[in-house]
């Protein structure tokens, strides 16, 4: 008797198959920004929690020493170690701050340990204090910011990147050129952390929770432009000074590393292409000190009450700038 093959037997046809590979394709395609946008929204949750560590630590270290402390302590000093220690030879002598916040608030971010074998009395960058600005520390670290070997190259060597920074002041040209009023002086232009001297809460006139005191400034030690990694022909019509061309990339001149007191930055804004500064552009159009982040639309913040807030790029420059000084008496209501 002849047997017949069922037709519901049989495979699928080649067509078939490339129907069906195209349509998996296609489901992958819709769905991969779907699943990069999870990811980034919980890295960007993570950072948020880094920073609200950050600003809970600032407010144990006020407990302890009743203020603030300061964004640097110290006058600027010269290395008491051998230059070729610590210091690169780019820069010669070295000339920085003594201490950072950071380095402050090590014990109140349970780094107790790394506290225990740092040595205050001595700068930051000495030889003494070097195994431990080198250590990377996850707490000053976005997980968002990209790029490997994130190490100071220029300034001091190998020092381990951060990426937030106290906001030390309002630059008076912010003021005069960009917002088009009278300078209304260096008391009313400081940050929370203000330089050199310990920072009493009484000092913050315009309230702890309407003014930042921490932000976003990541990517560091490569330099970024809107995002994207600067060019040689972004770095001819930069006109400011704090970006070099050192070993084949483009990096700070100082400020890379989380223990480095210029980590912290003052406020100059920028113009719409990011290569000057003066400009109305408060967010994410440099990140060499300035507020900058790879979070879509926007930067963290840490308010001088120790909370945290995402704050839109697209905020009104007066707004922005009254929400980054101390003593301003700026009147923001709560539709800003």
């Amino acid at each position: 008797m002849e047997r017949r093959i069922s037709a519901t037997n049989r495979g699928f046809t080649l067509l078939e198959l490339l129907v069906v590979i195209a349509i998996i394709g296609i489901l992958i395609g819709l769905l991969l920004p779907a699943v990069q946008s999870v990811r980034e929204a919980a890295r960007r949750t993570q950072c948020m929690n880094n920073m609200r560590q950050l600003g809970l630590a600032i407010m144990n270290y006020e407990s302890a020493h009743k203020a603030l402390p300061p964004s640097r302590s110290g006058l600027p000093a010269t290395p008491s170690t051998p230059v070729d220690l610590a210091i690169s030879s780019a820069i010669g002598n070295g000339v920085t701050a003594h201490q950072s916040w950071m380095t402050l608030i090590l014990p109140f971010i349970e780094q107790s340990n790394m506290s225990d074998r740092y040595d205050y009395k001595l700068e930051w960058f000495n030889s003494t204090n070097l195994a431990m600005v080198q250590t990377p520390v996850s707490t000053f670290l976005c997980p968002s910011s990209p790029g490997g070997n994130r190490v100071d190259p220029y300034h001091v060597y190998n020092a381990a990147a951060g990426d937030y920074g106290s906001i030390n002041e309002v630059k008076k040209k912010v003021f005069t050129d960009v917002l088009g009023v009278v300078d209304p002086g260096p008391a009313a232009r400081d940050g929370v952390l203000s330089r050199w001297n310990k920072n009493p809460l009484r000092n913050i006139l315009d309230g702890t929770s309407n003014t930042f005191m921490l932000a976003e400034s990541s990517g560091s030690p490569d330099v970024y432009v809107k995002r994207r990694l600067m060019t040689a022909t972004d770095f001819a019509a930069y006109t400011d000074d704090k970006v070099v061309f050192y070993a084949g990339r483009y990096t700070f001149v100082d400020g890379v590393g989380w223990a480095d007191p210029d980590r912290g930055f003052s406020i100059n804004g920028a113009t719409d292409s990011g290569l000057s500064p003066y400009g109305p552009k408060m967010m994410n159009a440099i990140n060499a000190s300035e507020c900058f982040s790879f979070h879509a639309a926007g930067c963290n913040f840490v308010r001088a009450d120790g909370s945290t807030e995402f704050v839109a790029e697209t905020i009104d420059t007066k707004v922005f700038v009254a929400k980054c000084t101390r003593a301003g008496n700026e009147v923001i209501s709560d539709s800003n």
